[in-house]
C-alpha cells in the first residue's frame, strides 16, 4: 500500500474541436446521420470532465473535440446531474453520454455502449491514520466500519453486494464523501479510480490495489444504431493513429497506466 500524492440546471457548452490534430474523414462523417451531437455529462469527475473556470476540461472534452474533428459535426454539451444523465438519454434530449460512465449489465438493459475507451475500477480511500484497518481489499470488504460510497454508481453496487458487514453510508456527489471522510463521519470511501488518481491530501490514503475491474464507455440510445457505429469507428481511429493513448497520457497518471 503507498500513498499516492497526485495532484439542477443543465448549463448549455459548445466544444469547439481547435487544436486537435486529426482531420475529417470523410468515411466515418458519412455513417452519421445529423450534423450536431448532443452530449450530456456531469462535470464533477475530474481528470475525466470538470470545469476550470466556464471551460470543460479532461479526457471527455478532448475526446468530444477529437470526434468533432473526425466527424465534422457540432459537439454540444449540456450539462446535468449524474442521475438525470440516463433518463435524458432516453428522452431524447441529448444524443450520447460522455462522462466517465462505467459499463454495467443493469445499464445496458436501458443503453448502448460503445467500445470502452479505458480501464477503471473501484478504489478504496481512508484517513491515514487508518491505513491498518483497510490495507488490503479483503480488509475492505469484510469490514464492520462505516463505508460511504455515490448513490446510484458503480461503488454503489458494489458496496452492497460485497460489504455484508460494514455500516452503509450513501452519499450525493464525491465532495460529499471526501468531506464525511476528513471529518470521520465515514471510515472508508469508496469511489472511482479517476478520484484517487487526482487526490491530493496528506490526511487522506488510498488503496492501490483495484477493488473491481471495469470499463469506461459512451452511452447512446438502444435504436440509435448510427450514431453507435461511428462512435466506434471514431474509437477505432484514435487508437490507430495513437491519438486515444496521447489523450489518456495526458489526464491519467503514467503510473497507472502501465
Amino acid at each position: 500500500m503507498r500513498l499516492f500524492n497526485l495532484t439542477v440546471f443543465a448549463t448549455i457548452f459548445t466544444v469547439l474541436a481547435a487544436g486537435c490534430a486529426s482531420q475529417k474523414n470523410p468515411a466515418i462523417a458519412k455513417m452519421l446521420d445529423r450534423k450536431e451531437i448532443k452530449v450530456g455529462l456531469e462535470s464533477n469527475f475530474k481528470p475525466l470532465v470538470f470545469k476550470e473556470g466556464k471551460s470543460l476540461k479532461g479526457m471527455e472534452p478532448d475526446l468530444m473535440a477529437k470526434i468533432g474533428n473526425i466527424t465534422g459535426a457540432k459537439m454540444t454539451v449540456t450539462e446535468m446531474a449524474w442521475n438525470d444523465l440516463i433518463p435524458a438519454l432516453e428522452a431524447g434530449k441529448i444524443d450520447i453520454i460522455m462522462s466517465g460512465m462505467t459499463i454495467t449489465e443493469e445499464r445496458k438493459k436501458k443503453v448502448n455502449f460503445s467500445y470502452p475507451y479505458i480501464k477503471v475500477g473501484q478504489m478504496a480511500i481512508m484517513r491515514t491514520a487508518s491505513i491498518k484497518d483497510f490495507s488490503s481489499a479483503d480488509k475492505v470488504m469484510t469490514t464492520n466500519k462505516k463505508v460511504g460510497f455515490i448513490k446510484g454508481t458503480t461503488g454503489d453496487f458494489f458496496v452492497n453486494a460485497k460489504c455484508a458487514k460494514a455500516e452503509k453510508v450513501p452519499l450525493a456527489k464525491t465532495s460529499d464523501g471526501i468531506k464525511a471522510l476528513a471529518d470521520g463521519k465515514i471510515d472508508v470511501f469508496i469511489i472511482d479510480a479517476p478520484v484517487v488518481w487526482e487526490m491530493s491530501n496528506p490526511k487522506l490514503t488510498p488503496l492501490l490495489e483495484p477493488l473491481t475491474e471495469e470499463y469506461l464507455a459512451w452511452a447512446v440510445r438502444k435504436n440509435d444504431k448510427a450514431l453507435l457505429d461511428t462512435m466506434n469507428k471514431c474509437l477505432e481511429q484514435m487508437k490507430k493513429d495513437g491519438s486515444l493513448d496521447s489523450i489518456e497520457k495526458r489526464w491519467v497518471p503514467q503510473l497507472l497506466l502501465n
